[in-house]
């Protein structure tokens, strides 16, 4: 008797309990965890980076061209006989003529889209095109040439490349999978990105 009398006591307070958590379980429902970004409204057009877009055959072209190009997120450097080669990380190389280093100028530049480090061994630059190991001849200054290239040699750089995000932070536009991004504009687009 004295065990079902207990039984019920607590039966009943359990009971009592039931409604103050349903009540916290409700309000705690409603909570959202703290986020570093800004939460637009569903399909809300903002004012952000907007992806430029290259079919990936265009995109890996390399290009020698003459005369000064901007430098926009400058790299490493190497020196090579009197030229220095600067990268200009996700875009391409520049050529600075360093014959007379108080007066050193920049000459030229190699179309290297999705590049992020240089390196020069013997009469060789190497660098990447996104995934790709890229292999240029120094030999000759008046005629620079890719020689090699080998495919995937990176593969983490095939999504997380140079340029696959904007140097800005605020919202973006996510970028698409079958081609490769080669620059970014300020536009009116979807708030689905965001960078910190």
């Amino acid at each position: 008797m004295i065990n079902k009398c207990n039984l019920n006591l607590k039966l009943a307070a359990c009971m009592k309990t039931i409604p103050y958590l349903l009540l916290v379980f409700f309000f705690c429902s409603c909570w959202k965890p703290y986020r570093n970004q800004p939460e637009p409204a569903l399909q809300q057009k903002v004012w952000g980076s907007k992806p430029i877009y290259a079919a990936i055959v265009q995109a890996k072209k390399v290009e020698m061209l003459s005369g000064k190009q901007p430098l926009i997120q400058p790299g490493n450097i190497y020196a090579y006989k009197n030229l220095v080669f600067q990268i200009d990380i996700g875009r391409g190389i520049h050529i600075i003529d360093n014959t007379v280093p108080a007066d050193a100028d920049r000459i030229g530049y190699i179309t290297m889209n999705g590049c992020s480090q240089i390196s020069i061994k013997g009469a060789y630059l190497y660098t990447n095109s996104y995934g790709d190991l890229v292999t240029i001849d120094l030999s000759n200054s008046s005629d620079l040439r890719e020689v090699s290239r080998l495919p995937n040699a990176f593969p983490e750089l095939t999504f997380q490349y140079p340029l696959a995000m904007p140097e800005e932070q605020g919202f973006y536009e996510c970028p698409r999978m079958d081609s490769v991004v080669i620059g970014w504009t300020k536009d009116s687009i979807m708030a689905n990105c965001f960078k910190n």
